[in-house]
């Protein structure tokens, strides 16, 4: 277990190192991130933030060091002496930040080529080169517009057309007229309808994924029951699979309860954006507090940003376990555990147009204003203390 020193706002991962959870990567990322969610700090700050820092980098491996060094970059307000560490670290590390601090004197780099030699040197050459290079001189810009896109200064021309009715791009991959009704298609079999929307889901932006889980609240049927209701011996067991990487263990629990195939498991845990671990704990039923703890610690991709963490706890709070359901009996047609007849054939009957509809909807529809996410203030508890 680490020693660290009281800090405000994270006793929830501190609570974590004392049940023997390595929160060491996770804690370095987390604090990275809330220490540039301000520009200006005090000294007393920065001086924790350095020193803790340090401590964690001498502690933690290579892919942790190298998400630190990539946000830490470009920073002006990035501390001296955690740049200058990362300079000399391996080249993964180090790379971004030879190449973009503007922390590093040219008396720093003088001394990290002569100590480090090689790629580092070679690093450091070509940041000096494109920083000699002569910019391009800008070109002086004219007040007045050109005549040929000023329709007033030219009598003859034509009054611009009508734009045509925007066109979505239906699940199947044909450019449909938006406003025409849509009929249904009885020779597409359900497992294949149950496909296009999987993929539609799984390519979609974060802001789609979040309307296609709104809009399947209503869909008319009921959704699918789930195999198995978790018990909390059973939500403690996975949280602390999740929690100590154990992949095997987290995947196992998925087919289990969910009724899905392995491989739909893989892409779950696996998905940089989250949303699909989000909709999974919804159907699971999952503890608010449990979801943000694993998203932390489970995809280092989801866990780097706090702000996204949060943004994707106000999604868990926004959806319906309904919803999340309807979304896993669709992965569930789209790829079965098994290689018999999909489950939930009966649903989509009624229901895959209704899906289809509400789909189509989403593509023409301007994005939402994105929620800022609340940041970690000094004297809040930190994500996942209030326990269930």
């Amino acid at each position: 277990m680490m020693k660290l020193p009281n800090l405000a706002g994270f006793e929830g991962l501190i609570d974590l190192d004392r049940r023997g959870v390595d929160i060491r990567p996770t804690l370095l990322r987390v604090l990275t991130d809330q220490y540039l969610h301000r520009r200006i700090h005090t000294l007393a700050e920065e001086r924790q933030y350095t020193e803790l820092t340090l401590r964690l980098l001498d502690e933690t491996d290579v892919p942790a060091r190298a998400a630190v060094a990539a946000r830490l970059a470009a920073q002006a307000c990035a501390p001296r002496a955690i740049i200058l560490r990362l300079a000399r670290d391996v080249l993964t590390v180090a790379e971004p930040i030879l190449r973009l601090s503007p922390q590093l004197a040219a008396a720093d780099l003088d001394a990290i080529a002569r100590e480090r030699g090689g790629d580092h040197a070679a690093i450091i050459a070509m940041r000096a080169v494109s920083q000699s290079a002569p910019q391009p001189e800008s070109q002086p810009k004219s007040t007045a517009a050109p005549a040929a896109v000023r329709p007033e200064l030219v009598p003859s021309a034509k009054p611009a057309q009508p734009q045509p009715q925007p066109t979505a791009t239906s699940p199947v991959g044909r450019a449909v007229d938006a406003s025409a009704p849509r009929a249904r298609q009885p020779d597409v079999k359900p497992e294949t309808q149950a496909r296009e929307l999987c993929g539609l889901f799984f390519t979609a932006g974060s802001m789609e994924r979040r309307l296609i889980l709104i809009s399947l609240e209503f869909l008319p049927t009921p959704p699918p029951e789930m195999p198995v209701t978790m018990q909390q011996i059973d939500i403690w067991r996975f949280e602390s699979a999740a929690l100590q990487h154990k992949t095997e263990a987290v995947l196992r629990d998925l087919e289990r309860v969910l009724g899905i195939s392995r491989r739909m498991a893989l892409r779950i845990i696996e998905d940089d954006m989250g949303e699909p671990m989000v909709a999974a704990a919804k159907a699971m039923e999952l503890p608010a507090d449990v979801l943000q703890r694993i998203l932390l610690f489970m995809n280092p991709r989801v866990g780097q940003s706090v702000d996204r963490v949060y943004e994707l706890a106000g999604l868990y709070a926004d959806i319906t376990a309904d919803a999340a359901r309807h979304l896993i009996g669709i992965w569930c047609d789209a790829d079965p555990a098994d290689a018999r007849t999909p489950k939930h054939v009966a649903l989509w009957q009624d229901a895959v147009e209704q899906a289809r509809t509400a789909l189509s909807d989403i593509t023409r529809r301007s994005p939402a204003p994105r929620r800022e996410a609340p940041a970690i203030r000094p004297g809040e508890r930190a994500v996942g203390t209030d326990r269930r």
